[in-house]
């Protein structure tokens, strides 16, 4: 295994749950929401290993609704998954049209229902409370944010720039395999500083660190293998965890700024906030 060196976040400053934000991530899942939950997924989308998808569970949900409702509590109450819940089927994509090499596929992973609405149910308690802590500059999966804001501004401060023959540096970088890439202690210790509660930290490392996949071949699934790292694409949880760990290279690189390692640029910012306004 590769031993990486990674700056740590005891002593980075990172934006706080408010306590009744704490307080509502833990309360207890209602009915409603997991109803709504249900009916919010594709009904006819690729089942997991468990082989049933949306559609039944919403027209036999009141013979249902009672042993999810089961599991969904007991899950609240313990934060432990029982053997083959978190079990995934990982389909390979083609990204191009004549595949040749493994990076032309995009791996999907299919979970199972009941799992994927337990996930679902905490996104969504996530989403709510996730733009505390995530700043500005990060747009994506974020309540009444754009994702093209960020393209945007890039695009106006290196017009103004040149317009006006200022000195501007841009660092641009993609994240090779992100998701791939997250460290789950990395995120955990993130969390911590957040101010997420213990509770929830537990139930987010019994959904992430659990999980096992088997990859489709021709249809076939490969014998099943336990994840090591890394979120999956397709856990609906995925994105805003992911989220969570990117702020952290947005404040550590704001902690370099107000150490005076390197300045910003300065621009007109009114009229950069007014082109994004419209």
């Amino acid at each position: 295994a590769r031993t990486v060196e990674r700056p740590g976040v005891e002593n980075l400053q990172f934006l706080t749950l408010t306590p009744v934000e704490v307080g509502s991530l833990t309360k207890p899942f209602s009915v409603e929401e997991v109803k709504a939950t249900v009916w919010d997924c594709d009904s006819y989308k690729s089942p997991g290993p468990d082989g049933i998808n949306f559609g039944f569970i919403k027209g036999f949900w009141p013979e249902m609704q009672t042993d999810i409702m089961r599991f969904i509590a007991e899950f609240h109450r313990n934060g432990k998954l029982s053997k083959g819940l978190n079990s995934t089927f990982i389909a390979l994509i083609p990204k191009v049209d004549s595949p040749q090499r493994l990076n032309d596929f995009r791996p999907i992973s299919l979970v199972g229902s009941l799992y994927k609405i337990l996930a679902k149910v905490l996104a969504n308690k996530l989403r709510l409370v996730i733009s505390s802590v995530i700043s500005e500059s990060q747009t994506a999966f974020v309540k009444d944010r754009q994702i093209l804001d960020g393209i945007l501004i890039a695009n106006e401060v290196v017009d103004e720039a040149r317009k006006t023959n200022k000195e501007l540096m841009l660092f641009k970088v993609d994240f090779e395999k992100a998701y791939d890439s997250v460290d789950w202690g990395y995120l955990d210790a993130v969390m911590g500083r957040m101010s997420f509660p213990v509770l929830w930290r537990k139930w987010i490392k019994e959904c992430v660190c659990t999980a096992t996949a088997s990859v489709l071949v021709n249809g076939s699934p490969t014998d099943e293998f336990p994840l090591e790292r890394g979120l999956r694409q397709g856990d609906p949880l995925s994105p805003f965890l992911f989220l969570l760990a990117a702020e952290g290279l947005n404040v550590l690189m704001q902690a370099m700024f107000e150490n005076h390692l390197f300045s910003g640029y300065d621009c007109d910012y009114l009229q950069v906030y007014k082109i994004v306004i419209k």
